[in-house]
């Protein structure tokens, strides 16, 4: 006769993490963990946690911050050439920092949306976005009074 997982009194929290003991339910759900965290680890996926969806929230909230900063870009670069300068090397001198700013801040952006981890994050909310595409609202700056402020 053969004997089965629950027939072997020597391992019988195998059997239960096996999913085939008690019935109670835990076995199955370890059994299907330990499933998803293999099928991620052979696919190459990584576990989006809650600790890790908060740090691509703030990540995005990060992007978007400057993104909107960066339509004021044009108009800042050229602000010192609309104002009464005292001397043209005043004048090179303001619009040379202007330019220096706007630069930096462009690089800036562009470095953090060519980070590996933030593709990461575009592509988690991409594949979320098509599996779930009901119950998707748009975004409202009304409805976030305070989301300019970057969170420390």
């Amino acid at each position: 006769m053969a004997m089965g997982p629950l027939d072997n009194p020597q391992r019988p929290m195998e059997a239960d993490a096996a999913g085939t003991g008690s019935g109670n339910g835990k076995g199955q759900i370890a059994q299907s963990t330990r499933q998803n965290t293999e099928t991620n680890a052979e696919t190459g996926e990584d576990a989006w946690d809650e600790k890790r969806l908060e740090e691509a929230m703030a990540r995005l909230k990060d992007m978007h911050i400057q993104l909107r900063n960066l339509r004021t870009t044009i108009p800042r670069l050229l602000a010192p050439l609309t104002t009464k300068q005292p001397s043209p090397e005043a004048l090179f001198r303001e619009f040379s920092k202007s330019a220096s700013t706007a630069t930096q801040e462009v690089q800036q952006f562009r470095k953090l949306m060519a980070q590996e981890e933030t593709g990461k994050v575009l592509e988690h909310a991409r594949k979320s976005r098509s599996e779930n595409p009901n119950d998707i609202k748009p975004w409202k700056a009304t409805d976030h009074p305070d989301w300019l402020t970057r969170d420390e």
